[in-house]
């Protein structure tokens, strides 16, 4: 993913349809839609636009994870916890993957308050989601528009304020 910038709501980043992604599942597989991703600077999420092919019916996808931690410039480490926000293009949202959730908090061990942030935090995003409550409303327009013209060439990452 390329680093477009940062403003008050974390990092954005930026993959346009067809750059390769690594799914543990499948292997390496061209992504089907271009993501704009936001990693907030230390909330337990990471959310992901996406757009650029009518096939796939998501507008948002938000994970609920361990809060991302840049190791460095070009590497996040993110621990997904398995359970999802996902708002469609006509507005309808719902929280994916419960049990996926339920599973690997067993199989895991998540301690009790992994479990009951995770739990709080997918209570909260749908509810922010759904009402298009900053960042999900308008904030990621001005990022894709960025997303758009910048030369994915060129490396490195860009700040805004």
């Amino acid at each position: 993913m390329h680093r477009l910038g940062a403003d008050g709501y974390g990092t954005w980043l930026f993959a346009p349809r067809g750059a390769a992604a690594a799914y543990s599942e499948h292997g390496p597989t061209p992504l089907p839609v271009n993501f704009l991703t936001l990693v907030p600077d230390s909330a337990g999420w990471i959310a992901t636009w996406m757009w650029g092919n009518p096939d796939i019916d998501i507008d948002v996808y938000v994970d609920v994870v361990v809060t991302p931690r840049w190791k460095s410039e070009t590497e996040l480490q993110v621990v997904d916890l398995d359970l999802d926000v996902i708002r469609r293009r006509n507005g309808d949202v719902i929280i994916d993957d419960e049990d996926e959730f339920v599973e690997n908090s067993s199989l895991r061990g998540y301690r009790a308050e992994v479990v009951d942030s995770a739990r709080t935090t997918v209570e909260e995003l749908a509810v922010a989601v759904a009402e298009r409550r900053a960042p999900f409303g308008q904030q990621s327009d001005a990022w894709r528009e960025i997303a758009l013209r910048v030369d994915l060439r060129r490396p490195g990452p860009r700040r805004s304020s």
